[in-house]
């Protein structure tokens, strides 16, 4: 159990509030100097780097930022955090596409921020596999090093936050009474807390049984994480426990599903059905997703209820369960380690389609 006095306090109601004003900052000075400067074209992150080498300045201070390591960012202690995603990748993949996605869906400032880029509904699918492929280079062996291939997807991803908000703040009148800023501070740790505990709590929904020690390396792992993606540190607990209460606070004053966020998750549904990774029709998919998310949002997101596969998926689920003994067998655990990462990167790969994830700004307008 995670020690109760590690839990931060929740915001106040005014720090709530200015949260949700709040973008990126330092992400934010990066992408308004590029864009003076009319540098936008090619890889973001390559021009920040090259710009810091070559002027200095606010891009500088960006590489440094996330270049250095905070003391409690023990990249060794994620291993064991890594290969619980990884042993069990078929169930970690479903957490997180049918359960903690969805949930990044419910404000309704996040929705409408998809919409406005126009990636809503056509794209939706080719996102996904863009943030999974993230997410399989967070997963390798040293991934979050500095340098290393997940530290960078991170840093490419968080530009590319700041770049939308450029986009969407210079082109539309855009509620910030309303719904805050564009991919505000508090979305990013309604995000956050979707890699990290929400999906702890998804895997253990669907039977996989995870220790103590893997539950606090996974939360580490993606503590430093999305650290690197910019959220505020009050955002980011240093514990479940915590993340769990912060989550509460969200349930109450963000999670407000409107018609966007139903057409997206609806259209998650109907882009998977019988194809990768899943190969399942529409219905399982509903079903696991109404698992995952419980029945008052599942209910809210307008989810169907599939009594047959709610039945099938009861019963595969303690199965999952039952059979965690096999954990007992030596190097049984070290061979669904591997395993699982073969079948995520072939994953990948076929989502992806020979196309890379560029991380780039796709809009409609």
């Amino acid at each position: 159990m995670d020690n109760k006095g590690d839990i931060v306090p929740l915001p106040t109601p005014e720090a709530y509030q200015q949260l949700s004003q709040r973008g990126d900052a330092l992400a934010d000075a990066v992408i308004n100097a590029l864009m003076t400067g009319g540098r936008r074209d090619g890889d973001l992150l390559s021009q920040v780097n090259r710009l810091a080498e070559q002027e200095g300045g606010i891009y500088r201070q960006f590489m440094d930022s996330v270049n250095h390591v905070p003391s409690w960012a023990d990249v060794d202690a994620m291993q064991a955090g890594q290969e619980l995603f990884l042993r069990c990748a078929p169930l970690s993949i479903a957490s997180f596409v049918l359960g903690s996605l969805l949930v990044t869906y419910t404000p309704p400032g996040s929705a409408k921020v998809l919409l406005h880029t126009g990636r809503l509904r056509q794209d939706v699918v080719r996102r996904l596999f863009e943030t999974s492929t993230m997410v399989h280079a967070v997963m390798q062996p040293g991934g979050l090093k500095v340098g290393a291939p997940g530290h960078q997807a991170i840093v490419r991803v968080r530009l590319l936050h700041a770049m939308v908000r450029h986009h969407v703040l210079a082109r539309a009148q855009w509620p910030s009474a309303e719904l805050g800023s564009p991919i505000n501070q508090l979305q990013l740790g309604l995000t956050a807390l979707g890699f990290s505990s929400l999906l702890v709590n998804s895997m253990r929904s669907l039977g996989v049984v995870i220790s103590e020690e893997e539950a606090r390396s996974y939360q580490l792992l993606w503590r430093w994480g999305n650290h690197l993606q910019g959220v505020d540190l009050s955002l980011l607990p240093d514990s479940l426990d915590a993340e769990g209460l912060l989550y509460r606070y969200f349930q109450q004053d963000l999670i407000k599903p409107d018609d966007n966020s139903r057409t997206l998750v609806a259209a998650v549904h109907q882009g998977l059905a019988l194809q990768s990774p899943f190969f399942l029709p529409q219905g399982a998919l509903e079903a696991v997703s109404r698992r995952l998310l419980g029945r008052t949002l599942a209910d809210q997101l307008h989810i169907p209820h599939h009594p047959v596969w709610a039945l099938v998926l009861s019963v595969v689920t303690g199965l999952h369960r039952a059979t965690a003994v096999r954990y007992r067998i030596p190097g049984w655990r070290a061979m669904e380690v591997r395993a699982g990462s073969r079948y995520f990167s072939y994953l990948v790969a076929k989502g992806l389609k020979g196309k890379p994830a560029d991380y780039a700004l796709k809009t409609s307008h």
